[in-house]
């Protein structure tokens, strides 16, 4: 009996999972395969042969699902007629990419390459903002559109003709607005032309000096702020091992936003897509405690995210626990059946009117920049500080303690190159681990009691 021949359908590509290392599908032309990374991304390739390279080629086709299973046979099948022609594929998709119009070269790109999970949603969605406004000039606004006036229309230029002149100077013109947006033009544009053109002399590459000044946001709370900082963050009552719910009232302070505050510092994760939106589902205790969860908007390298947490954070989780499953009263405790249950930090607004605001959105608290100035405000730290001074904390006091910036990266789940950003200033000092940071309880100075 012979076998039927293998053929590649949609449903078969729905099933295919992403796995520790990329992998390969056969497709229905010879020579077209399939490719699934790590990341889940599906792209099509297609493998030939051309006269004096002893080694097969490989094209890129595109991603799938944007270019389907038929499209990428009729790709296929267009290389072998023009190889059969004598034309090299290689050749041929240079000369055609430097004659489109960088318009075109743009809607092609983001037909075809600009796709979840190949770019991070945030990376999609800063991309087409500035694109639509900057290049297309699609806009109302009066200001912008006067701006055009002096700005090269570079959209209907050939991306052969475009030059780095031109670029310095949109980029000139888009500063006036916006010297932040003008920044980011150019970086977006250098990462079409390297992950699309890919073409010799990339022309959106400026000089450093050249590009606006950003100050980085560096500030962090020093050892001392820190203990202090976590103090009124995280109080637990010595009796039951709750947390202290007359502290909570005297200083009229949010228990569940609190509680949020002192994970973040413990962890370095960020506020909305790591640490706000955690189940208990997610929390992987024992041996070695760790979070574990699908992957996010900024989760670029998997698709399952996992993160190891120190002995303090798992206090805390233990102390909420506690709360949670002992004391009905608790700002932790739902019904089985209310969709805040199974959130660490359930939001008390969930599905309530907030003024002239809309329903509270979420089960969870996203919101808790109130709390955090709050706590800054009783423990005496007179900086503004953003909140996102809590991962510049967590990365700044690891650095201190370990000297090691790949295991720092690693904790914060982050490049090597990002955490030198955080522990930069931090180079003549010097201790060892994550369960060495101080978070002990420091005495608080009384204050008049809030009736």
């Amino acid at each position: 009996m012979t076998r039927k021949a293998y053929r590649l359908t949609d449903a078969m590509i729905r099933s295919k999972k992403p796995l520790d290392k990329r992998y390969e599908v056969p497709g229905n032309y010879p020579g077209l395969s399939l490719r699934v990374n790590v990341k889940g991304t599906m792209t099509w390739f297609f493998q030939y042969r051309v006269k004096n390279i002893k080694y097969p080629l490989r094209k890129r086709i595109g991603v799938y699902p944007t270019i389907g299973i038929k499209e990428a046979e009729l790709r296929s099948r267009k290389i072998d007629n023009n190889l059969f022609d004598g034309v090299d594929p290689r050749e041929q998709e240079k000369i055609n990419i430097a004659n489109l119009l960088l318009k075109d070269a743009l809607n092609k790109f983001y037909q075809e390459d600009l796709v979840v999970p190949y770019y991070s949603e945030s990376t999609i969605k800063g991309f087409k903002a500035i694109m639509k406004v900057w290049i297309y000039r699609d806009t109302n606004d009066a200001d912008i559109l006067q701006r055009f006036m002096t700005l090269k229309d570079i959209q209907h230029i050939k991306l052969s003709k475009i030059t780095n002149k031109m670029i310095e100077d949109l980029h000139k013109g888009v500063s006036k607005r916006s010297p932040y947006v003008a920044n980011r033009l150019v970086q977006y544009l250098r990462l079409f032309w390297n992950s699309f053109v890919k073409l010799p002399d990339n022309p959106f590459v400026l000089e450093s000096k050249k590009l606006n000044f950003e100050k980085e946001y560096l500030d962090w709370l020093n050892p001392t702020e820190l203990q202090r900082v976590m103090s009124y963050a995280f109080r637990k009552d010595g009796n039951n091992g709750r947390l202290l719910v007359s502290h909570y009232k005297r200083y009229l302070l949010n228990p569940v936003s609190c509680s949020m505050i002192a994970l973040m510092l413990t962890t370095g994760r960020r506020t909305r897509t790591e640490v706000a939106s955690l189940k208990w589902d997610n929390y992987k205790a024992g041996y070695k405690p760790r979070f574990s969860y699908e992957k996010t908007k900024t989760s670029k390298k998997n698709k399952i995210v996992e993160f190891r947490i120190g002995k303090k954070a798992v206090e805390i989780l233990q102390t909420i626990q506690r709360d949670k499953f002992n004391n009905s009263e608790s700002k932790f405790w739902f019904s089985p059946n209310d969709p805040r249950n199974n959130y660490i930090f359930p939001s008390k607004d969930y599905g309530r009117k907030l003024g002239k605001r809309k329903k509270g959105q979420t089960p969870y608290v996203i919101d808790v920049r109130k709390t955090w100035i709050e706590l800054l405000r009783l423990a005496g730290v007179e900086r503004q500080l953003k909140l996102y001074a809590t991962r510049h904390t967590f990365a700044s006091n690891y650095y201190v303690k370990t000297k090691d910036v790949k295991g720092g990266a690693k904790a914060l789940g982050t490049t090597p190159g990002t955490f030198n950003k955080y522990s930069k200033v931090l180079e003549d000092q010097v201790v060892e681990g994550i369960d060495a940071i101080e978070f002990d309880e420091v005495a608080i100075p009384k204050l008049r009691e809030v009736n």
